[in-house]
C-alpha cells in the first residue's frame, strides 16, 4: 500500500488547526520599507494559494518518469509555495537558479524534461524565450494565477504520494554540466524533520529567509517552518542594514552563508556595534569562512547560539556543531547529525584512523537516489557500502568531530554558491582568442573564495580582462564569471601533461 504523506499535507493540516496564525511575511528592502512586511499570509492563506497554484498546473503523473515543473520565480512567498503546489499536483518541482544564463536554464529544462515552467516578474520573458527554444514547455505566469476563496483538503485528486518524486535539485558536476539530484516526498519530509529536530526549529520560532529559496537549503528550511507551524519572514533581496534591523528586533532563527555574515558584520562595525539581540539561533554553512568572522559573530549576535552545519547537495547536511566561544577548533564541522552515518575512507575504501586524511562519505535515513537520467554518474557517486561521496578531504579529531582540510573536487565556493572550475573553463576555451585556461579559487574576505582565471592567449591575438569577463557573462551566471583574469605564457603542468593548479594558487597568492 502506498501511503499519501507529503509536506503539503502537513501544511494543509496546519491550515485547519490554526488558520489565522501568521505563516509568511515578505520583506522587500528594495522599496525602502525596511523590515515592515509588504505581504502577510496566514496558514489558511498559504493553503489556498498552494491549491491555486496547483490548479494552474493541473493534475499530472508523478514518479521518476513523470511530469517535472521548473520553478523560475523571484524571491517571494510563491517561490516557496510552488514546491508544495507541485506536490499537490502530483509533479516534481525543479527549482531553477534565477541567476543562470538563458543557455543554462535551457539545459536544466531539457535535461529534466520539464513540461511546465512557473515564472513571474522580470523572469517571465526569460522563461518564455527559453521555453520556446526548448519546445513543448508551457509557461505559467504565477502573477496571473488566482487564489481560490475556499481550498479543499487534503487537496485535488491525483496529488503525490510519499513514494513519488518531490524535488529535483540541480548541481554542477566536475565535468561542468549540471546534474539533477532527486528525492521522494517521504525523503524530503524526513530531511526537513531532521533539520528541525537538530537545529531547534520549533513552532514558536520566527525564521528569517534571507537567501534564495531556489537553493534547497533555504527552500527546505522555509518549508520546514511551514511544517512545524513556525512563522517565516522572507527577504525579497538581501540588504545588510535591513538584515541587521531584522535580527535586532524580529527574527530569532536564521541560516547565513559566510558572505552574508561578513556583510552584516561590516555594517555592524560601521554603525556603532549595536547588539542584534533578537536572534537566538544562527546557522552557518555553504562555504569556508575565516575563524575571525566566527569569533565576531558572538559579538554581533550576543544572544544567539551559533551552529555550523556541513554537507553537500547529494548528501544533505551530515554534521553539525554548536560553537563554544573561546573553544573554537579551526576547520571543525562537528559531529554526525541525527540520522546520518559519516565515515572518512582511504583510497581503498577503508575507514581512516583518527588524524588520518581521507574522503568524507555519508549515508543516512534519506538516501541518495541518484542523478536524474545519469545512471553511470549515479553509480560512481556511491560506494559499494552505500555511502555517498562528498569529494572533500577530512580527518576525525580525537573527540569525534570531523575536520575538513581540503577538497577532492575541483570546485570553488563563493558566497555560498558552488562553482565548478570545469564549467567556467569550458566557456573560456570557447573564446576564439584563448588557447588554454585554468580556473582556481583564491581566498576572499567577503565571498570566501573568488573565481580567478589563468589564461593563455593564442599567438597574435590581443585580449584583456574586460573582454574575457564580458565573454563569460554572456554565457554564464554572473557569480560564476571570473572576478580576476591573469594572463600567462603557459599553464604549469606535470610530466603527464596535467595542469598543476596548486602551483597556480601558490604563484597567485605568493606562497
Amino acid at each position: 500500500m502506498t501511503v499519501r504523506y507529503t509536506i503539503a499535507d502537513c501544511v494543509a493540516a496546519n491550515a485547519r488547526a490554526f488558520p489565522d496564525r501568521v505563516a509568511i511575511e515578505v520583506l522587500d528592502p528594495r522599496n525602502g520599507s525596511g523590515t515592515a512586511p509588504v505581504a502577510t499570509l496566514t496558514f489558511a492563506d498559504v493553503w489556498r494559494r498552494v491549491v491555486g497554484l496547483a490548479n494552474a498546473l493541473g493534475t499530472v503523473a508523478a514518479g521518476p518518469n513523470g511530469s517535472m515543473v521548473a520553478i523560475l520565480l523571484p524571491q517571494s512567498s510563491d517561490a516557496a509555495l510552488a514546491y508544495l503546489a507541485c506536490q499537490v499536483a502530483g509533479a516534481a518541482g525543479v527549482p531553477v537558479n534565477t541567476r543562470l544564463a538563458p543557455a543554462e536554464i535551457s539545459y536544466v529544462l531539457t535535461d529534466s524534461g520539464a513540461s511546465v515552467v512557473l515564472a513571474a516578474g522580470e523572469l517571465l520573458e526569460v522563461a518564455r524565450a527559453v521555453a520556446a527554444e526548448v519546445g513543448g514547455v508551457r509557461v505559467v505566469d504565477t502573477d496571473a494565477v488566482p487564489t481560490p476563496d475556499v481550498a479543499p483538503w487534503p487537496g485535488p485528486a491525483g496529488a503525490g504520494t510519499s513514494d513519488d518524486m518531490a524535488v529535483v535539485g540541480y548541481t554542477s558536476g566536475t565535468t561542468g554540466f549540471p546534474k539533477g539530484t532527486w528525492w521522494t516526498n517521504d525523503g524530503w519530509m524526513t530531511r526537513l524533520l531532521q533539520w528541525s529536530a537538530t537545529f531547534g526549529l520549533s513552532p514558536d520560532r520566527v525564521l528569517s529567509t534571507p537567501g534564495p529559496i531556489f537553493h534547497l537549503s533555504y527552500g527546505g528550511l522555509t518549508l520546514a517552518a511551514l511544517v512545524v507551524g513556525a512563522r517565516t519572514r522572507i527577504m525579497a533581496a538581501f540588504e545588510p542594514a535591513v538584515a541587521a534591523e531584522e535580527y535586532a528586533h524580529h527574527s530569532d532563527f536564521v541560516f547565513l552563508v559566510p558572505s552574508m555574515l561578513a556583510m552584516i558584520a561590516d555594517w555592524w562595525r560601521a554603525n556603532g556595534r549595536p547588539p542584534l539581540g533578537a536572534l537566538r539561533v544562527m546557522l552557518s554553512s555553504g562555504a569556508p569562512g575565516p575563524m575571525s568572522l566566527l569569533v565576531e559573530a558572538f559579538e554581533v549576535f550576543p544572544n544567539a547560539s551559533i551552529t555550523e552545519a556541513y554537507g553537500w547537495t547529494e548528501g544533505g547536511w551530515v554534521t553539525y556543531e554548536t560553537k563554544v566561544r573561546g573553544a573554537l577548533v579551526p576547520h571543525s564541522v562537528g559531529w554526525p547529525m541525527l540520522g546520518s552515518e559519516v565515515a572518512v575512507l582511504d583510497d581503498d575504501g577503508r575507514p581512516c584512523a583518527v588524524g588520518v586524511a581521507g574522503e568524507v562519505v555519508s549515508r543516512s535515513v534519506v538516501p541518495f537516489l541518484g542523478y536524474l537520467n545519469k545512471p553511470d554518474a549515479s553509480a560512481a557517486y556511491v560506494t559499494p557500502e552505500g555511502f555517498t561521496r562528498s569529494g572533500d578531504v577530512g580527518i576525525w579529531l580525537a573527540d569525534g568531530r570531523l575536520s575538513i582540510v581540503d577538497r577532492v573536487k575541483d570546485m570553488i565556493i563563493s558566497g555560498g554558491e558552488n562553482i565548478y572550475c570545469a564549467e567556467v573553463e569550458r566557456i573560456l576555451i570557447e573564446h576564439p582568442d584563448i588557447a588554454e585556461a585554468a580556473v582556481v579559487g583564491l581566498p576572499d574576505a567577503t565571498w570566501g573564495e573568488r573565481v580567478t582565471a589563468l589564461v593563455v592567449v593564442r599567438p597574435g591575438a590581443t585580449l584583456d580582462e574586460a573582454g574575457v569577463v564580458s565573454f563569460c557573462r554572456e554565457r554564464l551566471a554572473v557569480y560564476k564569471c571570473p572576478k580576476s583574469v591573469v594572463f600567462a605564457a603557459e599553464l604549469p603542468r606535470n610530466s603527464m601533461g596535467k595542469v598543476q593548479k596548486f602551483r597556480i594558487v601558490d604563484d597567485l597568492t605568493g606562497h
